[in-house]
């Protein structure tokens, strides 16, 4: 990456970065430099935890099943780090809904089961992963965590291999 480059992804004057060259921050200059800038730039424009809340509780801010699947399968293939979603399935600040939901995305993307702080009860109505009707699916970590319905997997490889439906 370029020292303009960095200007315009930190907003940090070139003279401080020449500054960074020549001083102690040397290591952190030559870690920037090596960096790709739109990998950089990606990284930095990825989703954070109140991004990720959003998508659980989505019933509050969401309409469009296609609008949801677009945020979602970006936030999964954006190499952030699958633990998010363990802490947030441990977040009692939000919904049960929202933690199954949370629980069923670390074990969707890491095969690892969750143990939820409250028990799922079978005789309260199924919460589907997308809140707008889609029909049951057979999904086996969906239906552990009391989802009806789970990701629509020939949907998500199709968003993975091109970035759109």
């Amino acid at each position: 990456m370029t020292q303009q480059e960095m200007h315009e992804l930190f907003d940090v004057d070139t003279r401080t970065l020449r500054n960074w060259k020549k001083s102690k921050r040397s290591k952190l200059f030559n870690l920037l430099e090596t960096l790709d800038f739109h990998e950089a730039k990606t990284l930095l424009e990825s989703h954070d935890n109140e991004d990720l809340k959003r998508l659980l509780e989505n019933e509050h801010y969401f309409d469009n099943g296609r609008e949801f699947e677009k945020e979602l399968y970006k936030a999964l293939v954006s190499h952030r780090d699958s633990k998010n979603w363990l802490t947030l399935a441990k977040d009692t600040s939000l919904s049960k809904n929202a933690r199954m939901r949370a629980a069923y995305l670390y074990t969707f993307l890491t095969n690892k089961l969750v143990k939820l702080g409250f028990k799922v009860n079978s005789d309260e109505p199924e919460v589907s992963f997308f809140y707008k009707t889609r029909p049951s699916s057979s999904n086996e970590f969906a239906n552990m965590y009391g989802l009806k319905n789970g990701i629509d997997m020939m949907r998500f490889n199709q968003f993975k291999m091109t970035g759109s439906f």
